[in-house]
């Protein structure tokens, strides 16, 4: 399990996942994307203990939603 704890209101660098894999948001709220050059407004909201799966292969890139700190768990499947 990886965690990421750095996220931002900014889009993160796209992370190219080499699993299929499990992403929740463990603490806050957070936007996470595969659009190569996401807007502001793109992406899926994921708010406390919420998932999304993604496939492998796929770039993913992430954002923190409002003031507060935001957690987020990786899981490969």
């Amino acid at each position: 399990m990886a965690l990421i704890t750095d996220a931002t209101t900014a889009w993160s660098t796209p992370i190219t996942l080499t699993a299929d894999e499990v992403w929740q948001t463990r603490d806050g709220s957070v936007f996470v994307t595969t659009t190569v050059s996401p807007a502001a407004n793109d992406g899926i909201a994921l708010h406390e203990n919420h998932a999304v799966r993604f496939s492998a292969g796929a770039s993913v890139s992430y954002r923190k939603e409002g003031a507060a700190a935001a957690l987020i768990v990786r899981e490969a499947v």
